[in-house]
């Protein structure tokens, strides 16, 4: 039996960007796919990555002799291991301006972006490629039957396809960022006490981010969490939600709120690995709060949309979910609720803010079947999330 291959919402606007731009990037984290999408996206172009040591080594010797090797028409994996590759670059695409001449993927945004914009403004096209989301899953047969299970597999391509368990992969998966990227990173004395601080984050999830806490957790600096926080995030492992600033009140706490990509790594971390386990658990409403945020992010950024997404909370309690801006400049609302059944309570904070701001719209988002569409309101099931 073929594995599936599963097509990318990204990959038509890759395509797109090559006609026009020299070089277009794509980023995101490690088992994301985005070396099968770039293959799948130009069949005719040579592969090369930075993780093969003959490849890196000739990048980093001989920077010119390696594009002489691949003049155009080549997609550069790994591209951030070697910085001074995008100097080179610049140069040889201001001389000539051939449309997708160079195809980059990187899976760590911190050094690939700060190269980029040194070197390659106004010549590159920018893409993220996360873990699948909602529309591209539907194309593995039940991956929704129910939400423990889905919650739990992660969305992962290759685990998906290839039908890894998740405690193998996912360990797996935590010792090869921890080697390939966090080594380069952190100091390696260090390594132990950030595999504890990567599971204080996952108990951390769907809360306000407190640098202090951590920091007296784990007896190490402020200035370590922070850096520890960056490379979380620009490894794309975790994800920041900012709070909502309009003219909702003048005491709005302004820490964000942190997520997690993947709701199957979250798992994994919070040793939730099995479905009843999920479900009894305390952390089972704020996971299900994870998803649903996290395949927002995922699928604005799979069709190039700006996110545009918050949450609402002030110094009274008072707290909503999700705020998001649409294109006609409209806020909605959003409460997310793991429950099946629908409750006129969790309507209690949308109603109050609709109070202060008529124009916001209210919306449900569960476990339930039923999705009900009234004036003022709309209740979605988490599977019609895009209907």
């Amino acid at each position: 039996m073929d594995k599936l291959l599963i097509k990318r919402q990204l990959i038509t606007h890759v395509r797109n960007a090559a006609t026009f731009y020299p070089i277009v990037s794509v980023a995101g984290p490690r088992q994301a796919g985005k070396s099968t999408m770039l293959k799948q996206a130009f069949p005719d172009y040579q592969y090369v990555s930075m993780e093969d040591p003959d490849i890196y080594a000739l990048a980093t010797s001989d920077a010119r002799g390696f594009f002489d090797s691949y003049t155009e028409g080549v997609i550069i994996d790994e591209a951030q291991k070697v910085p001074n590759l995008f100097s080179y670059m610049q140069g040889i695409v201001d001389k000539k301006r051939t449309p997708g001449r160079f195809v980059l993927s990187g899976s760590q945004n911190y050094l690939l972006h700060r190269n980029i914009t040194q070197s390659l403004a106004g010549r590159i096209d920018l893409s993220t490629l996360y873990p699948l989301d909602f529309e591209e899953m539907g194309q593995i047969d039940s991956w929704d039957n129910h939400l423990e299970k889905a919650i739990i597999n992660g969305f992962y391509p290759g685990k998906l396809t290839d039908g890894i368990p998740g405690k193998l992969f996912y360990s797996n998966y935590i010792k090869t960022y921890l080697e390939r990227d966090v080594s380069d990173l952190v100091n390696v004395g260090n390594i132990t006490t950030f595999r504890t601080f990567l599971k204080l984050v996952a108990y951390k999830c769907g809360s306000q981010l407190k640098m202090t806490d951590l920091s007296n957790d784990l007896n190490v600096s402020v200035n370590t969490i922070k850096t520890w926080i960056t490379i979380l995030e620009s490894s794309y492992i975790i994800f920041m939600l900012p709070s909502y600033h309009k003219n909702l009140g003048k005491r709005l706490l302004k820490t964000p709120k942190l997520y997690f990509f993947d709701t199957g790594l979250l798992c994994h971390l919070l040793g939730l690995n099995d479905e009843e386990k999920l479900k009894s658990s305390d952390k089972f409403g704020i996971i299900f709060e994870n998803l649903v945020i996290a395949e927002k992010v995922k699928y604005k950024a799979h069709r190039h949309q700006d996110p545009d997404m918050f949450f609402f909370r002030d110094s009274n309690g008072l707290e909503v979910d999700l705020f998001e801006i649409n294109d006609i400049n409209k806020v909605a609302m959003t409460e997310l609720k793991s429950g099946k059944t629908f409750k006129s309570d969790f309507l209690t904070n949308m109603k109050k803010l609709k109070d202060i701001d008529p124009s916001l719209s209210m919306n449900i988002v569960y476990n339930g079947e039923e999705n009900i569409k009234l004036t003022e309101l709309e209740v979605k099931n988490w599977r019609t999330l895009h209907s």
